[in-house]
């Protein structure tokens, strides 16, 4: 079964290389052939039947008038008279008679056997044909041999013959007396039916043979065509592979562009950071340390009070500034794998708000691309700086997996307002953090529902 299956597969994969215009011509001439075959048959059917009904309608006339003087007197012991059989026997035996007509049988109606010119039979009863019960109601019939009839089998034929039958009146009472049952020879039949079954079929042929040429003559330039066209499509296919590498190239350079973008706005902002940090803070830091050397001055209750002020409001200041150096600067990660990043980030969160998170991390330790694991720090950051300052504080929950090599990060809360069109100024907002996702090819979703929000990354690690 594997084999034929494999032969198959051959056969139609060598039919499907094959020009459209071959593949007509085949079609065609399976289609002519048959055609040719059925019309043959067809044409031969119908002229049998024309020709068997003609024999019907031409011969009983002819023959009965030669037949009928010799059965109107029957004997009592149900034979003809010795003159009226002897009188058949000759004209049976009459050469061009015996030549078309071989046999002939006389039936009565209980299936008695009144004459034959096959003298064994004569005066036995046999079973009577359908053929011969509606001859006796006047009906004249015309058929091939029945080979499984009994007074087929009691002649002893071999071959095949066209039988006539028709009824014998009585020229008294105008009554059936017999049937007669003529058998005619097919060999000039069979002559003119193949004669006609050649001619059916050379025309159908030759009709085929043109329709065949014409439609040929226009599949054959649509094939063309068509090749032409496949031809210039396979170079359009070729040239669009090529601007489609070219487009993918381009996005490439566009890519490593935006991460160079990227990368420098965060050396810009650890710069920020660490300028913040080490300049005015430890500044301010140093001007509360001398704040205990004012209270020693004179009119100590008056200062003390304006001291108290400017402590707390440098105090505030100083919180301030430390918070936005600790929010631009990024911690020390190029080391860290991503589940390691991603652990840091929310640790970070934690020690800032002292909200616990809900994690569910299925992360591999493997290590990333800088700039990825800077976007996966940024995207945890940014995502849980919103739900912080926009949500409610409990049900906060950070979800990562890798799937097929695609990392992906969700953060949902309960909200309290809509902040979709908002951009916390304390980091870098939904929108730069989109321009930052897409920059290495991922993707950035939003999204508020029934109180919830939803806020998820996802990007190929490779």
């Amino acid at each position: 079964m594997t084999g034929r299956r494999g032969v198959f597969k051959r056969l139609r994969r060598r039919w499907s290389k094959l020009p459209l215009a071959n593949r007509f011509v085949l079609y065609g001439s399976a289609v002519t052939i048959a055609a040719m075959l059925l019309c043959g048959v067809l044409i031969t059917s119908a002229m049998t039947e024309i020709t068997l009904a003609r024999r019907g309608t031409v011969v009983p006339p002819l023959v009965e008038g030669m037949l009928a003087p010799h059965i109107q007197q029957i004997g009592p012991d149900g034979r003809l008279a010795e003159s009226d059989r002897l009188a058949l026997d000759a004209m049976m035996n009459e050469s061009t008679l015996l030549a078309e007509f071989p046999y002939l049988d006389l039936w009565r109606a209980d299936g008695t056997i009144l004459y034959s010119n096959s003298p064994q039979l004569e005066v036995r009863q046999l079973e009577v044909p359908l053929k011969v019960q509606r001859a006796f109601e006047g009906e004249v019939g015309v058929d091939f041999t029945d080979v499984r009839s009994q007074d087929y089998a009691e002649h002893g034929l071999k071959t095949d013959f066209i039988e006539i039958y028709f009824p014998l009146f009585s020229r008294e009472t105008g009554e059936i007396i017999a049937v007669a049952q003529l058998r005619e020879v097919t060999a000039s039949l069979e002559k003119d039916l193949w004669a006609l079954t050649l001619s059916s079929w050379a025309t159908a042929a030759t009709i085929g043979l043109i329709v065949m040429v014409a439609l040929f003559g226009i599949v054959l330039e649509g094939s063309r065509k068509i090749e032409r066209q496949g031809r210039i499509l396979s170079r359009r296919l070729a040239q669009s592979h090529q601007r489609a590498a070219r487009h993918r190239e381009l996005k490439a350079v566009a890519q490593r562009a935006s991460l160079n973008v990227t990368e420098f706005t965060d050396k810009h902002l650890r710069t920020i950071g660490t300028d913040l940090h080490d300049g005015p803070a430890q500044t301010i830091g140093f001007a509360v340390l001398r704040l205990d050397q004012i209270r020693r001055l004179p009119t100590k209750g008056a200062r003390e009070k304006i001291v108290a002020e400017i402590e707390t409001t440098l105090g505030g200041a100083l919180s301030e500034i430390r918070g936005i150096a600790l929010a631009l600067v990024l911690p020390d990660i190029e080391d860290l794998d991503l589940a390691q990043v991603i652990v840091r980030a929310v640790e970070q969160h934690t020690r800032r708000t002292g909200l616990a998170i809900d994690v569910d991390s299925r992360i591999e330790p493997v290590h990333a691309a800088p700039e990825l694991s800077v976007c996966v720090y940024r995207f945890i950051q940014e995502g849980l700086n919103n739900a912080f300052h926009h949500g409610l504080p409990e049900g906060q929950t950070l979800t990562a997996t890798m799937q097929g090599g695609v990392l992906k990060l969700s953060i949902t809360n309960k909200n309290l307002t809509d902040y979709v069109a908002q951009a916390d100024h304390r980091g870098i907002g939904l929108y730069g953090l989109r321009a930052r996702v897409q920059s290495i090819g991922g993707h950035l979703a939003f999204v508020q529902k029934d109180g919830r929000t939803r806020l998820e990354m996802w990007v190929r690690h490779v």
